[in-house]
């Protein structure tokens, strides 16, 4: 069963297409999915993993989304969920999570710390380990899969770029991973270009695809500037950002960094022009797409992956 999950809308952005100067902008609309972002494909996969492997909890650290959708799912298949996150994260949705009967467990540190932590307790629990990364790649790669055939059945054929924003890369090497299958079965003949968007020097994956290198640097925690505008898109150490950097290259993509001033304004212009409402580093993969084509001369259609947004398709 998948609670509603899945099966977004594809919609084209004819404002933003006049607005940019870009031909046919079409919009994937993850904001649809039951708890509002792409996340819940990632939570039910683990979450059937869980079930069929016997486990009867499930635990996993995040900053937000992803917990709420694990809380989500794992209240709908009556499994125990254990969330960790930091203790300085104080978002709205921690109160969502727990009426989802999820337990919170703060954790002093960062993002990374908190993944630490939930992988220990889970070990020594006897708990589900739902943590992007490590053992776990094969299975969260698969879960974003579902991306690429859904895109593929709403345009009758393959995109020439696909772009969203990255934190650990783990949704862009899944769409990627989704193409190449879609080829493999010779079902298209082209996979696109895969565009990376995320904040300015606060991300391991651009950081690294921004000076040319292809194997992945890991940034010094320190450094991060972490703002409530770009804070989902953080990252020093990108748990799935080596499979992400593989496909960016794979496919001559690009990775861009952007500043929040720059979120902030590709938010605005999905809200204003398309009646898209998201967060700014949702937009981050507009941004993205317009960067790219300044430089690059590529005719047919794209695709920008709004990871959190929603709008009325019906006009």
């Amino acid at each position: 069963m998948t609670y509603g999950i899945g099966d977004t809308s594809l919609v084209e952005a004819e404002r933003l297409e006049e607005e940019l100067g870009i031909e046919q902008i079409y919009l994937k609309l993850e904001g649809e999915n039951p708890t509002g972002t792409h996340k819940d494909r990632l939570a039910i996969h683990h979450a059937d993993d869980a079930i069929i492997r016997d486990f009867d909890a499930i635990t996993v650290a995040s900053c937000g989304n992803y917990a709420l959708a694990m809380s989500f799912v794992a209240g709908k298949l009556d499994l125990s969920c254990k969330i960790f996150m930091p203790k300085k994260y104080s978002g709205l949705l921690v109160k969502k999570i727990k009426e989802n009967g999820a337990e919170v467990y703060r954790v002093d540190g960062g993002y990374e710390e908190s993944v630490e932590r939930s992988r220990e307790m889970a070990e020594e629990n006897g708990w589900y380990d739902a943590n992007p990364g490590k053992k776990n790649t094969p299975i969260s790669l698969v879960a974003y899969t579902d991306i690429a055939e859904e895109i593929q059945k709403s345009l009758c054929g393959t995109p020439a770029t696909l772009s969203i924003a990255v934190g650990n890369g783990t949704t862009l090497a899944g769409i990627h991973l989704g193409f190449r299958l879609l080829w493999r079965k010779n079902r298209t003949e082209d996979i696109p270009a895969m565009l990376a968007a995320s904040s300015k020097d606060n991300n391991s994956i651009i950081y690294t695809v921004m000076r040319g290198e292809r194997e992945i640097i890991d940034l010094d925690p320190d450094s991060l500037n972490e703002t409530e505008v770009n804070e989902p898109l953080l990252n020093w150490k990108a748990l799935d950002g080596q499979e992400a950097i593989n496909a960016i290259y794979d496919t001559g993509g690009a990775g861009f960094g952007l500043t929040d001033e720059e979120l902030l304004h590709y938010q605005d212009l999905l809200k204003e022009k398309e009646d898209v409402k998201c967060l700014p580093c949702s937009a981050a993969a507009l941004g993205a797409l317009d960067k790219y084509l300044e430089d690059e001369d590529v005719h047919g259609k794209h695709v920008v992956v709004v990871t959190s947004g929603v709008k009325n398709v019906r006009d």
